[in-house]
């Protein structure tokens, strides 16, 4: 299983039934990170955002382990 923490504006994106857009998912061996990504609907042509593994920034092509947990964050700016 993979932990999944989607905030602002992808919380939208969580399944029924999460809570504050954190939920599990079942571990499919040899997924990158960007095939999660875009199997949840995360789309980077419309908005910017930063993906973390573990706590830790990783590549797309990170290739995700049984237990991984990944937290979806849009980024902000402001003046």
């Amino acid at each position: 299983m993979i932990s999944v923490k989607l905030t602002g504006q992808f919380m939208k994106l969580a399944p029924g039934g999460s809570v504050k857009g954190a939920f599990t998912t079942a571990f499919v061996p040899n997924t990158s990170l960007s095939a999660l990504l875009a199997q949840l609907g995360v789309d980077r042509e419309n908005v910017k955002y930063s993906v973390l593994v573990n706590n830790s920034r990783k590549s797309g092509a990170y290739v995700l382990e049984d237990s991984d947990s990944v937290t979806v964050m849009p980024l902000l700016a402001g003046g």
